[in-house]
């Protein structure tokens, strides 16, 4: 008696797979109707009625990817002539990942930080410029020095004029970059 009910229980659980099986298959071969849909004439169709959609999950709204040449200036600005000439150089090489790494070495920013300044700079190529130092603040060690001599009037006006020539055709060959000058061939 208790092989009888081990070979009922083994029989009854092929007949199910195989049922199953079949009803797979069926429904395999004859894909849901839409929705909108109606089979019938009436429009039952003895279908039963689709499950109303489940709202969307709320994400969070993509952070603004545009770039600015302000944002450029302003990230060129924390680089020295060598660690600019650096940056530049991996972006020219179609290296961007080595150029985010530099300017976080570089400035000590964050990864996040340093992708946005780099982005900012490969879309709006910026001249290294000088840092202009203070005028009140760089006249008043030499004044302060006993037996200092006064700066030459016409000296600074000289040096000032080639400066801003220099910015001027520095600021023309900037104008005409693009960044597709930086993306490697």
């Amino acid at each position: 008696m208790e092989l009888a009910v081990i070979i009922l229980f083994v029989l009854s659980i092929a007949v199910l797979s195989a049922l199953w099986g079949r009803f797979e298959k069926r429904r395999a071969a004859n894909p849901k109707p839409e929705a909108g849909a109606s089979s019938g004439a009436d429009g039952s169709g003895g279908a039963r009625p689709a499950r109303p959609a489940r709202p969307a999950r709320p994400r969070p709204a993509p952070a603004a990817t545009g770039t600015s040449p302000q944002a450029a200036r302003d990230a060129a600005a924390l680089l020295s002539a060598d660690q600019h000439r650096q940056i530049y150089a991996a972006l020219g090489q179609g290296q961007p990942v080595k150029a985010l790494k530099l300017y976080a070495m570089f400035t000590g920013a964050g990864i996040r930080a340093s992708g946005a300044a780099i982005t900012n700079m490969a879309a709006h190529p910026q001249p290294y410029v000088r840092p202009i130092p203070d005028p009140g603040s760089a006249a008043t060690p030499d004044a302060a020095k006993p037996g200092a001599a006064a700066p030459d009037a016409a000296k600074p006006a000289a040096g000032a004029e080639s400066e801003a020539v220099r910015e001027e055709e520095i600021s023309k060959w900037a104008q005409k970059l693009r960044p597709e000058d930086f993306l490697k061939p």
